[in-house]
């Protein structure tokens, strides 16, 4: 990571995700409860986060446009975007304008379904092919720490100082990201359009990922994992209160030890590639969130915190391992389509977690939960490791092989 951070292009990237993903986490947290305080509703403050979901239903028309312009300008035009959306929230003075949250949440949302796409897909440009690993356990490592102390800091200005104080910062905070990636200097071809239709254009992401073998089952055990992945914010409550007879404080313990894993499992996963390839990191991820889950049903404090540590390495390898490899294996051209379809398949599956995991935890065990995680995770590690040997990278996309053809 040191040398990686030596480049820098590599500076300026980091630090235009790390503001961008800061303005994200610390807004989430305020303006749900600010819809709770405007409200008195917990259900109402709920579907702040439903709303930014709700914005990744335009991912593949998203994918396009990143195909369609050149990635740096685009993501600054996307942080500039989600300034000017989220200034919109200073007309909010009552309950009677909760419903201008929720809009602005979706529209917050779908700004960025075009920022994720477009930053995965600008990556390969900005570090050499080889260093890709390292560059995406830095970026997941640094995420890490901002899911866990970005909401807290959020919350904390939102009492001290209000809403208002925390839009302001927000929107600032990414014009500053805006500046941070025009500030990076890369060498970007002139996108090209194949004359297909909208539709084939649009849907060319998911076309490649249909074809390439193993990237779709990198895909299917990804969308696996996501289906039971979000049990574990209802879980994590009941192994603390009914597992350990803890407080509820007690969470901030293990938030603090996937932390750490978080940090060492982002420092680590570029050294695990090169040795067993992104497929192979993905397959031992999937295998260790089977095991912490196993860890979790033990009603020993440290047994649990070992598994949480062990959550927070194995979680970020997940993303590290499928983002490096459809990076490397995706043609240029068709990055920003390729990455939409893949947020777009496992955002709903996770969303869709979340919500059935607050239903069951109030009808099932928690440790028979944790037995269905370990049970699915396991079956997507089976289904992405029977896979053939890891394709070559791409060079040229289907489509721009068709489009020669017609020229």
């Amino acid at each position: 990571m040191a040398q990686l951070l030596k480049r820098p292009q590599m500076r300026f990237y980091i630090l235009g995700d790390v503001l961008s993903n800061l303005g994200d986490y610390a807004l989430f947290l305020a303006m749900a409860i600010w819809v709770k305080t405007l409200t008195g509703s917990t259900p109402a403050a709920g579907l702040v986060m439903f709303a930014f979901a709700g914005g990744s239903l335009v991912l593949p028309l998203s994918g396009l446009l990143v195909d369609r312009f050149r990635r740096r300008p685009l993501l600054a035009a996307s942080y500039l975007s989600s300034a000017a959306v989220v200034l919109l929230l200073l007309l909010v003075d009552d309950r009677d304008d909760v419903w201008l949250v929720y809009v602005i949440m979706f529209l917050y949302g779908a700004l960025g379904s075009v920022t994720g796409p477009a930053q995965n897909a600008l990556l390969p440009a900005v570090v050499p092919e080889d260093q890709l690993g390292d560059a995406n356990g830095t970026v997941q490592a640094m995420r890490g720490l901002l899911r866990v102390f970005a909401p807290i800091i959020g919350a904390g200005v939102f009492v001290w100082q209000g809403a208002q104080v925390v839009v302001v910062i927000d929107a600032v905070v990414f014009v500053v990201a805006a500046v941070a990636v025009l500030l990076i200097r890369v060498s970007e071809p002139r996108p090209t359009r194949t004359g297909q239709s909208l539709i084939a254009e649009t849907t060319g992401g998911l076309r490649f990922l249909r074809d390439a073998a193993n990237l779709r089952r990198l895909v299917i055990a990804c969308a696996l994992t996501m289906l039971v992945i979000g049990f574990f914010e209802s879980i994590a409550i009941a192994v603390v209160t009914e597992g350990l007879a803890r407080q509820a404080t007690f969470l901030a313990v293990l938030a603090g030890a996937q932390a750490v894993g978080t940090i060492a499992g982002g420092a680590l996963a570029g050294g695990v590639i090169r040795r067993a390839g992104e497929r192979g990191l993905v397959v031992v991820a999937l295998a260790m969130v089977g095991a912490s889950s196993l860890l979790l049903t033990v009603p020993i404090a440290p047994v649990v915190i070992a598994g949480m540590l062990v959550l927070g390495v194995a979680a970020p390898w997940i993303v590290i391992g499928a983002t490096t490899s459809l990076q490397r294996r995706t043609p240029e051209d068709l990055r920003g389509r390729v990455f939409a379809a893949f947020e777009f398949g496992v955002t709903v599956p996770q969303v869709a977690s979340i919500a059935v995991g607050a239903s069951l935890i109030a009808a099932l065990d928690y440790r028979v939960m944790l037995g269905v995680v370990c049970a699915v995770v396991l079956l997507a590690a089976l289904v992405l490791g029977t896979g053939r040997p890891d394709e070559p990278p791409a060079a040229e996309s289907p489509d721009a092989e068709q489009d020669a053809v017609t020229r």
